[in-house]
């Protein structure tokens, strides 16, 4: 199993302790280069992240990397990505946070599933627990269908579609690039950490603004604390509401994956289906990538 850091350096006992993880759960971890590496706000320099994450991917056994962490530096990546080196060997990739739109690329350019799940520096290091585990194990063994449990549903239907999205803030800085994902169709999830109200709602009006919400079928929402909630104030479900007032557009809210715990592993890009009838989102075969 591969781990890569694409993003924010490392602390080296965190490591440590994550790639440990990794060998109680019955793998061997396979480094790369720059794993404790530190220049800035990087894991190195961009070339050297560069250099050992596609030394990485170079190898055929490798058949899944985990990311480190996240932080910040993968979007100055994706530009100098090798993607035509990355289809030759598939394989599973898993992250979350700052790797958003690395993984929204694996899905749309290599045409595979990759999965918003745990990272080594993190959620390994700290310890899964059991669901958490057992939904990467499957998540990597391809053990669907599963469901993964939300706190509410509302809306009149049942809807389906690709599961896309990742951390807001990421997906709002890939807008007017080339690396904008395109959410048509989709069961567009999303989810962040330490974000004002008034932040989420200027990044959701960003994604509305740019039509990117125009043609979703529907909406997950992650496990959030929003961090400046006022009494008597607009809440998060109004905001979220008045942007979504659709009626095509089912909002679901409570889905345990990212920044929280515990942190279930989500497949982006297979088929996802959200029913009022049922608390929780149900993962099926996997579809073709929107177009």
């Amino acid at each position: 199993m591969g781990v890569a850091a694409l993003s924010g350096p490392v602390d080296p006992e965190t490591l440590d302790r994550g790639l440990e993880a990794i060998h109680e759960l019955g793998f061997e971890p396979i480094p790369a280069d720059n794993l404790r590496s530190r220049k800035g706000l990087f894991a190195g320099s961009d070339n050297e992240r560069l250099a050992a994450f596609h030394n990485l991917a170079a190898d055929p056994s490798v058949r899944a990397i985990l990311f480190t962490r996240g932080g910040h530096g993968s979007l100055r990546l994706l530009p100098r990505l090798d993607w035509s080196a990355l289809a030759a060997v598939p394989r599973a990739y898993v992250g979350y946070s700052d790797v958003t739109p690395f993984l929204l690329q694996v899905v749309a350019r290599l045409g595979l599933v990759s999965f918003h799940g745990p990272m080594v520096a993190g959620d390994l290091a700290r310890g899964l627990e059991s669901d958490e585990w057992g939904s990467l194990e499957r998540a990597l063994s391809g053990g669907y269908p599963d469901s993964v449990p939300l706190e509410r549903v509302g809306g009149d239907r049942a809807v389906e579609g690709p599961l896309l999205g990742g951390c807001l803030s990421l997906l709002t800085a890939t807008l007017g690039t080339p690396f904008t994902p395109d959410l048509s169709g989709s069961i567009l999830f999303w989810e962040d950490v330490n974000e004002p109200l008034y932040r989420i709602d200027r990044m959701l009006n960003q994604l509305a603004l740019s039509g990117s919400l125009s043609h979703i079928n529907g909406m997950v929402i992650g496990k959030l604390e929003v961090t400046d909630e006022v009494i008597g104030g607009p809440d998060l479900g109004s905001v979220v509401q008045e942007i979504a007032d659709h009626p095509d557009w089912p909002v679901a809210w409570g889905c345990p994956s990212g920044h929280c715990r515990p942190n279930m592993t989500l497949p982006l890009g297979l088929n996802a289906r959200l029913d009022p009838r049922r608390n929780e989102l149900e993962l099926g075969p996997p579809t073709a990538a929107p177009k």
